[in-house]
C-alpha cells in the first residue's frame, strides 16, 4: 500500500473516530488539574481516546496514576516538614528520596497515600484492583488483560497446521460453538486486544481521574 494510502485511511479513521470521543472525554479535556507536573500526561491520555488509541491510553493513565501518587506524597512530605532557606535543588530531596524512587512500588504508594491522607480506605481499594486489573497487566504484558474473556472456537490439533492463517480458519470457522478463555490462546489474543482496551480505557481514566482530582484537593489543606 502506498504511503498515501495509508495517510488517507489513517485521516478517514481519525475523521470516524474524533468527533464522538470528543464528547466522552470532553468534561476531563476541558479541566485541567493546574499542576503541570500532572497536566501534560491527562491532556495526552485525552487525545490517545479522542483519537482511537485505546490502548495506549490505558499504559498512560498507568503512568498517570503511578506519577499522581508519588508527585502527591513528595510534595506533601515536603510541606509536612518544611525547611527555612532551602533552595530549590534542595527543597523536594528529601521527599523524592522517601517516595518518588526506583524502589517504590505501587502498592506501597497507595499504601502510604493512604496513610497520609491523601486517599480514602474505599479509594486504596480501588487502586489497587486497578493495579491487578490494568496496570500490571497492561504495562507488564500480561496475559491477565484477557482474564474472564470468552470466545467461541473448536478444538482441533495444531500438529497439522503449520500456517498461523490456516489454523485461525480452522479453529473459528462458522459452526465454531466450544468457549475457549482467550488467555489460555495467546495467537488469538492480538485479535481482541483493542477491543478490550476500547471498553475499559474511558471508564478507567475516568475513576483515576476522580481519585487524583480528591488527592489535589487533600494536598491543599
Amino acid at each position: 500500500m502506498e504511503i498515501e494510502s495509508k495517510i488517507d485511511l489513517l485521516i478517514k479513521d481519525l475523521n470516524l473516530s474524533i468527533p464522538a470521543n470528543y464528547k466522552v472525554v470532553k468534561d476531563i479535556f476541558d479541566n485541567p488539574y493546574g499542576y503541570p507536573a500532572l497536566d501534560p500526561i491527562r491532556n495526552e491520555i485525552c487525545k490517545c481516546i479522542i483519537c482511537g488509541l485505546y490502548i495506549a491510553s490505558i499504559t498512560l493513565t498507568n503512568l498517570l496514576l503511578e506519577r499522581s501518587l508519588k508527585y502527591c506524597l513528595t510534595i506533601k512530605y515536603t510541606k509536612d516538614n518544611k525547611k527555612e532557606d532551602t533552595n530549590l535543588e534542595e527543597v523536594f530531596i528529601e521527599g523524592i528520596n522517601k517516595y518518588d524512587n526506583n524502589k517504590a512500588e505501587l502498592e506501597s504508594s497507595i499504601n502510604s497515600a493512604c496513610r497520609q491522607s491523601l486517599i480514602t480506605k474505599e479509594q486504596k481499594k480501588e487502586l489497587k484492583n486497578f493495579k491487578n486489573t490494568f496496570r500490571n497487566p497492561y504495562s507488564h504484558g500480561s496475559a491477565d488483560i484477557f482474564k474472564d474473556i470468552y470466545i467461541k472456537g473448536k478444538t482441533i490439533s495444531i500438529k497439522n497446521f503449520n500456517d498461523e492463517s490456516d489454523f485461525f480458519k480452522k479453529c473459528f470457522e462458522d459452526d465454531s460453538n466450544l468457549e475457549i478463555p482467550l488467555r489460555n490462546v495467546p495467537t488469538a489474543q492480538g485479535l481482541f486486544i483493542t477491543d478490550i482496551a476500547r471498553e475499559n480505557c474511558f471508564p478507567y481514566f475516568q475513576k483515576v481521574d476522580v481519585i487524583i482530582r480528591q488527592m489535589l484537593s487533600n494536598l491543599k489543606k
